[in-house]
């Protein structure tokens, strides 16, 4: 695989976890990311709050694609693919 692929491909997948853990840090009142994903595990939320938080990605693949780094913006793309397949199988399941 080409390094730029795997480079897109881990920002890809760090970059929503990275999302939520900002997002829960400065715009809730509960500053704990674990006790909020024990919330959303807890409320069956879980694959809303992981389809919001891969909206990120959108953002740099269009990003890359910008900057005509098309193989990085290739791995975003398979990374937000293996989000899609995670949170379908958690919505289903």
């Amino acid at each position: 695989m080409n390094n730029q692929l795997v480079k897109g491909t881990i920002i890809g997948l760090i970059a929503p976890v990275t999302a939520f853990v900002v997002y829960i840090a400065f715009f809730t009142d509960n500053p704990d990311p674990v006790g909020v994903y024990r919330q959303l595990v807890q409320m069956d939320l879980l694959s809303h709050a992981m389809s919001l938080s891969v909206l990120i990605n959108l953002v740099i693949f269009f990003m890359n694609i910008k900057t005509r780094r098309d193989q990085e913006a290739r791995g975003v793309l398979l990374a937000t693919i293996l989000y899609g397949i995670t949170i379908a199988i958690i919505r289903f399941s």
